[in-house]
């Protein structure tokens, strides 16, 4: 895998900051999808529905037309496994639609397992 250009740790509550060379709509339809071996393990929505069991969000920062916020809860982090993960994007705005490259990440693993409550 190239580097990492995230990491998160299972059971933690990470907010990703993702920067795009793009302006992000309020009314443009973004889909976010994490995989791992090859299968995707959550997937994420903005303006349209997500397939999948995920409980975060994924929303377009207020103050940066450019910038999109996802906020994963310990639920999403623990249903991946320690190790490489990519995550990817795809956007339809006004213009068209665009998917961008996937981005090779790294998943930490938990000593503790489970949701803290």
């Amino acid at each position: 895998m190239d580097e990492a250009e995230f990491l998160f740790f299972r059971g933690s509550t990470p907010t990703l900051e993702l920067v795009l060379p793009l302006a992000v709509g309020v009314s443009d339809t973004v889909f976010l999808s994490f995989c791992q071996r090859d299968r995707v393990v959550l997937e994420y929505a903005m303006n349209g529905q997500a397939n999948g069991s995920a409980t975060g969000t994924l929303a377009r920062e207020e103050s940066q037309e450019n910038v999109l916020l996802l906020t994963m809860s310990q639920a999403d982090t623990l249903k991946f496994e320690a190790g490489d993960a990519e995550l990817q994007l795809r956007l339809k705005n006004d213009v068209g639609a665009d998917t961008f490259r996937p981005l090779p990440g790294r998943v930490g693993p938990a000593r503790k397992e489970g949701v803290i409550t």
